[in-house]
């Protein structure tokens, strides 16, 4: 296909990271701001709701579309609809309307629009970047993940200083707008044929389905779903651990954001360092890592220790990501792609919510560094199932 090219995908990640960047910028001082409005815990769950609903249930229609139309139209529309939407609570609080329902109610919008476009990017990915390219691509792109999620919320905090926070809104309607654009000038023209008897409910069961057929896919995605269940915990408990056994300060909390959002960094860095790459055996070594470094968490009694150990888990999870994400998008056959990744990210959403859920019940039971200890044991016991994947596949049983 003529649009597998560098160019073509150097256009497509600008375009992203672009639309990332400012959505990213937002959705910080979205969450700051309704934080030093209310000082309420209800008000920051019911905010929570409106981001992770709409965009699993827009999800489900969203995979069917980006197999039948054209995914770079689609995208583009996602980011169109985020856009607008922020504009329309941007002119709401500037002109004094500062009413958590609208603020609620746009979020909701711009929810829907992360459903649509979130899936897409992965499964356009591979329609356009050749397959040799594949490893590196998605390294820049988790690298600058990683970036954006250092700066965010930096920026956010100076822009919400210097300005009213109607006016921070703008800042994502101006990277919505440049995104598409950008995007915009991409060459890309859909070919691959799609059953069109096949309502979206349908279309959608049957990307359910795919899994089961795919023995060597559907043991991949389930094993991808339990690790996510089990991340859930460091991801929701390690502040509180901070909090209780090192420092109650906001410094303190600061640098341990800070630390994992530059180890993520360092591991997307690494990934595009990589010339050959097994990806399967990565995703075995990174989540034993990940693992030990998270039992290592629960042990940690000096702070610099922690942060050194954080750091460390921090570079296995990109490494873990990046790979699978590669496998996916390496054996699926491109009419299903949008509905895998929908499909995933409806799954992986409502598993790291469960988690959440879950390990904080259980935290209130059991002290947190001992549940983190827990939690790494079970993470790096899943990766012996990764090798054993690793090692069927390599003996060509899948």
């Amino acid at each position: 296909m003529k649009e597998k090219n560098i160019k073509s995908v150097s256009v497509f990640l600008i375009s992203q990271i672009i639309s990332l960047f400012g959505s990213s910028i937002v959705s910080y001082a979205i969450v700051w701001y309704i934080t030093m409005k209310t000082s309420s815990t209800v008000a920051l769950a019911v905010s929570i709701v409106c981001t992770y609903m709409p965009q699993i249930l827009v999800s489900i229609f969203s995979g069917t579309w980006g197999d039948r139309y054209n995914k770079k139209y689609l995208i583009m529309i996602g980011d169109i609809i985020t856009g607008i939407s922020t504009l329309m609570l941007a002119v709401l609080f500037i002109n004094g309307f500062d009413s958590l329902f609208f603020l609620y109610s746009i979020i909701i919008l711009r929810s829907i629009g992360t459903g649509i476009q979130t899936p897409l990017e992965n499964a356009f990915l591979p329609l356009i970047c050749p397959e040799e390219k594949l490893t590196k691509v998605n390294g820049i792109y988790a690298t600058a993940t990683a970036a954006i999620n250092i700066l965010s919320p930096a920026i956010a905090g100076l822009l919400l200083n210097l300005i009213d926070f109607g006016y921070t809104l703008l800042i994502d309607c101006f990277t919505a707008v440049l995104a598409v654009i950008v995007l915009f000038k991409l060459k890309y023209k859909k070919t691959i044929s799609f059953d069109e008897r096949l309502g979206a409910a349908s279309a959608f069961i049957e990307g359910v389905k795919y899994f089961k057929r795919h023995d060597f896919l559907g043991k991949l995605i389930l094993f991808y779903l339990l690790f996510y269940f089990f991340m859930s915990a460091p991801a929701f408990l390690t502040p509180i651990l901070v909090n209780l056994k090192f420092s109650d300060s906001v410094n303190a909390l600061a640098i341990n954001e800070l630390v994992w959002s530059l180890g993520t960094m360092l591991g997307g860095l690494l990934i595009c360092s990589f010339k050959e790459l097994n990806k399967l055996k990565l995703m075995t070594y990174s989540s034993a890592l990940f693992g030990a470094f998270i039992c290592l968490l629960g042990t940690a009694n000096k702070f610099i220790l922690y942060i050194m150990f954080m750091l460390c888990s921090g570079i296995a999870l990109p490494l873990f990501n990046t790979s699978n994400t590669i496998l996916i998008q390496e054996n699926v056959k491109e009419d299903m792609l949008g509905r895998v990744f929908a499909n995933l990210n409806i799954l992986s959403t409502v598993s790291t919510t469960i988690g959440i859920i879950i390990f904080g019940l259980i935290g209130s039971i059991i002290s947190v560094d001992k549940l983190l200890i827990l939690v790494g044991i079970f993470i790096t016991l899943l990766s012996i199932w990764v090798w054993k994947i690793y090692r069927r596949n390599e003996e060509g049983n899948f």
